[in-house]
């Protein structure tokens, strides 16, 4: 599992390998979802959500907090 980072100035600094996976350039909008648990981070494009990302969607609003069994919790190391 990948970890970000999140600067003084409140810049959350992504890896490497989740921004070429996502095609995240610089200036690249993204939408953030609140919810009660977490963030959800979007890239905003011109195309419509993939049927993936939707069925993913789906498939969180269906488990409610089961869904975070899907993660285990790692402690970072400091």
């Amino acid at each position: 599992m990948e970890h970000a980072v999140i600067e003084k100035d409140g810049k959350v600094l992504l890896p490497e390998s989740v921004r070429e996976r996502y095609r995240l350039l610089p200036d690249t909008p993204v939408r953030l979802i609140e919810t009660s648990t977490g963030i959800l981070l979007i890239p905003l494009t011109n195309e419509p959500p993939s049927q993936l990302l939707q069925d993913e969607l789906e498939w969180w609003q269906s488990t409610g907090l089961q869904g975070w069994q899907r993660f285990s919790y790692e402690e970072i190391q400091t």
